[in-house]
């Protein structure tokens, strides 16, 4: 009864320990930002989505515990600005750019007056997501550039998710620059507004692909867990913290705000995001077969 009683206590205080010393917390002066991507009602076998009830539940509680959404504009000020208290307020992005954002969760927003952002794959506009591996799985339609258009024009913002949703530090340095220079044109094309910010494809990045997402004009960028500490803020390796199906709708403040349970917290998610590198490499190896 003690081994097991002394694994079970000891395993999280350890991980705990050496989240603390590795990252720590992130600094209040910088808001958060909450990475959703696919909303589905039915069920799937992966990770990376939640029902559309749990995400109005998730958007309602929050507003209810006193944070405050805000736009793509206030959140890259903040970053200028680094000197107010904004841990409670909240960026809100979805990766990909799925049709469900725009037939799901922007209505659930519009009636909230919530703003939020949408992070586009671009060569993949209307057509579906054959970058992932299906696994079996129904495939996901992106927002074709009619939707993009229509959603802009009501204040929706958008950024790059890349043209490809490659990996960015498996590819050669002139194809991501092409690759990110590609995007953010698609999209200024579309929208007639600058294409800000940038989203890495599964979060991963290297200094060549920082070095590259400045050079191809983009003032900030997105990893989700950044290898570097939490309280170092870094614009070309912005931390986002992912929510996935397995979250209840109680456990996303956990996420936000120095409690006991934010590192054994991140640490999961970390572990859940290092497991994304698998996709890149067996849908190369997919396609290699063919």
């Amino acid at each position: 009864m003690l081994i097991p009683l002394a694994l079970a206590l000891g395993i999280p205080l350890a991980t705990h320990a050496v989240w603390r010393a590795r990252y720590g917390y992130p600094p209040n002066h910088v808001p958060r930002v909450l990475c959703f991507h696919k909303l589905s009602r039915r069920f799937l076998f992966e990770g990376t989505w939640t029902t559309p009830a749990r995400f109005a539940a998730t958007i309602d509680r929050l507003r209810e515990r006193g944070y405050t959404y805000i736009d793509e504009a206030r959140y890259l000020a903040a970053l200028e600005e680094p000197h107010a208290d904004c841990s409670k307020q909240i960026f809100l992005t979805f990766d990909d750019g799925y049709a469900e954002v725009r037939d799901v969760a922007w209505p659930l927003l519009s009636e909230r007056g919530i703003p939020f952002h949408v992070f586009l794959v671009t060569n993949y506009a209307g057509r579906e997501n054959d970058w992932d591996l299906s696994l079996g799985r129904p495939r996901f339609r992106h927002l074709d550039w009619e939707a993009v258009r229509e959603m802009s024009a009501r204040g929706v913002t958008f950024g790059s998710h890349t043209a490809s949703h490659a990996d960015l530090t498996r590819a050669p340095r002139s194809r991501v620059q092409q690759d990110l220079e590609r995007s953010r044109k698609a999209i200024e094309d579309a929208t007639g507004k600058a294409a800000r910010a940038l989203s890495y494809p599964f979060g991963r990045y290297d200094d060549a692909a920082k070095e590259a997402a400045r050079g191809a004009g983009f003032e900030a960028a997105f990893s989700l867990y950044p290898s570097h500490s939490n309280a170092t803020t870094d614009r070309y390796a912005l931390r986002r913290e992912a929510v996935y199906i397995i979250d209840p709708v109680r456990l996303i403040e956990t996420k936000l705000r120095p409690n006991p349970f934010y590192g054994l917290e991140e640490m999961k998610c970390r572990a859940i995001n290092a497991v994304a590198v698998l996709t890149p490499i067996l849908t190369a190896r997919r396609r290699n077969t063919r």
